[in-house]
């Protein structure tokens, strides 16, 4: 029996030792008997140590340590929700050290009150975020820097520093970089070495919003006068998903519990018709939006399998709800108005749930990102009557079951728009929303724009980060409703529910739509009263359920 324990301890130093782990000598007389009570040591010992990795960026296993990971441990073995909703003060601080050159887990905790240090560490944080995507880029290690004026015979694509382009006139050089506007009318290219001045009259550009503050990876020649000759502006490469999962090695960047591949195959099996129904500008003290609601629930209603999930994006009044003008006994009886809806409709208040995501003119602390979820006082009458109700952040995320989803509710194409540096080429046919979401996706943030115009909580900005890529990413917006595939995330926004559009996404198969809904009983009510009765809006179900079911079930 001694030689069995002495042999055991043995491997269990040579295992840990190969993965660079110190074993605490107390850690390693727990160990000895916790593998004695497992069919699979080796495969308990390897889950460990990839454990510990997730948790800690430690290099000693303690007691302590130990017990943590045993317990996290423990907890994925039990079967978990394969639906989750993530809010953004929820998601994990994970940093890049460019020295170490990985990815490991923040020891200090975020905090809404950060000093000025932390505006700065914003900036580092997401040019790293970017550059070690790029230097994995089979574009830059080396080879031809391709869709941005690259051509056969040209130079090596290598990524040269800024402060290295001192005396290098006349040579054809790829930067990467942040582009500032130092003054008015004049721009720069900005990394953590230097800034460049930057003619950018003649660039040629690829897809993507180029405004203030977003990271750029140029092509150009260096002028005697100093000042660098922009040939082609381009968003960084996106990354394949897989290739970051391999880079994170094995440390979870959304949040939430890591579902079982092995339990969620017979689940997504299940649940293959499954669909996330997504509305935005949901104005509750309008009757029109409150009748198409009732459209939209009742045709889901009649189906076999309905949706796991209605998300319900902001904002849910037509005016702005500050301070000043908003009547809250009035806001609270809209919500109480949502939920008795939701009740004539026993089939998805039992089987769906319903999540809100405040939109920017709804109740709240202020414009900064990320903004946390509607008071529950507000909306206690709608958790009271469908518990099954998710008050979110915005943006927030959600698992459902293998899937990945990203959602943000902002004005972001207005925005972009308004403070394009360079506006997409003439003769470009591709929606705002295209460029949008290509430029989101390949800045690998939510809002690349510059913070006087789209304040951010500086120590939370990692909840804004969009990497790695997504398999769907949901932009809400006022505009027109929009569907996009960008590389493998298939991007979405459902457009507003006052102009009768909102979109439906199946997790399980990918596929994204964009559907119409129009009233047809606008209710005849007092809008300060605004009393949902039970027969409200069931002439509209009975008129377009058909409709509805022949469109979710193609």
């Amino acid at each position: 029996m001694q030689d069995q324990l002495r042999a055991t301890k043995l491997w269990l130093q040579k295992q840990f030792k190969t993965s660079g782990i110190q074993l605490d000598p107390r850690a390693l007389e727990q160990l000895v008997q916790a593998v004695q009570d497992v069919p699979d040591p080796e495969e308990f010992v390897h889950s460990l140590i990839d454990e510990i990795e997730t948790v800690s960026d430690e290099r000693r296993m303690t007691p302590e340590l130990l017990e943590q990971v045993l317990g996290a441990l423990e907890g994925r073995s039990q079967p978990q929700d394969p639906v989750q909703v993530v809010d953004a003060f929820q998601v994990p601080h994970i940093v890049y050290d460019p020295v170490r050159k990985l990815f490991h887990k923040s020891q200090t905790q975020p905090t809404l009150q950060a000093d000025a240090k932390s505006k700065v560490q914003l900036y580092i944080d997401r040019f790293h975020l970017v550059q070690q995507r790029l230097k994995r880029n089979k574009l830059f290690r080396p080879s031809r820097f391709s869709g941005l004026g690259g051509g056969a015979g040209q130079s090596e694509c290598e990524l040269t520093e800024l402060k290295a382009m001192l005396g290098v006139v006349g040579e054809q050089r790829y930067v990467m970089g942040f582009l500032t506007q130092p003054e008015e009318g004049r721009f720069a290219i900005e990394d953590l070495s230097a800034r460049l001045p930057v003619d950018l009259s003649d660039a040629e550009q690829t897809l993507g919003m180029f405004t203030q503050n977003c990271i750029v990876v140029a092509e150009g020649e260096l002028q005697a006068n100093g000042v660098f000759k922009v040939a082609a502006l381009g968003m960084p490469p996106p990354e394949r998903r897989v290739e970051s999962l391999q880079a994170l090695q094995g440390l979870d960047f959304f949040g939430g519990v890591v579902p079982d591949e092995r339990q969620l195959l017979g689940w997504e099996a299940r649940h293959a018709e499954d669909r996330i129904v997504l509305l935005s500008d949901v104005w509750l003290d309008r009757p029109d939006i409150l009748d198409r609601l009732h459209t939209v629930f009742g045709g889901f209603s009649q189906l076999e399998q309905p949706p796991s999930l209605f998300v319900l994006l902001g904002s849910f009044q037509s005016y702005d709800a500050t301070a000043a003008n908003t009547h809250y006994a009035r806001l609270r009886e809209h919500f109480a108005a949502l939920g008795r809806l939701i009740n004539q409709y026993p089939a998805i208040r039992a089987s769906s749930r319903f999540v809100l995501v405040p939109g920017p003119g709804d109740l709240g602390p202020g414009s900064s990102l990320p903004r946390p979820g509607l008071p529950k006082a507000v909306a206690a009458a709608l958790l009271e009557a469908v518990p099954n109700t998710v008050l979110a952040s915005n943006p927030c995320r959600i698992r459902h079951g293998g899937s990945e989803i990203v959602l943000c509710r902002d004005a972001l194409q207005q925005k972009m728009k308004g403070l394009a540096i360079l506006p997409p080429p003439a003769g470009d046919e591709a929606p705002i929303f295209e460029h949008v979401c290509a430029t989101v996706l390949q800045q690998s943030h939510l809002c690349p724009v510059p913070l006087e115009f789209q304040p951010v909580y500086w120590e939370w900005d990692h909840s804004l980060y969009v990497y790695p890529m997504p398999d769907a990413l949901v932009l809400a917006d006022s505009a027109a409703a929009g569907c996009f595939q960008f590389d493998s995330c298939s991007c979405l926004n459902p457009g507003s529910l006052a102009s009768g559009t909102f979109a439906a996404y199946s997790p399980v198969t990918r596929e994204a739509e964009v559907c119409d809904v129009q009233p047809t009983a606008v209710a005849e009510e007092d809008e300060d009263e605004m009393e949902v009765e039970d027969g409200e809006g069931l002439a509209a179900v009975a008129a377009v359920e058909a409709v509805l079911e022949a469109q979710f079930e193609a």
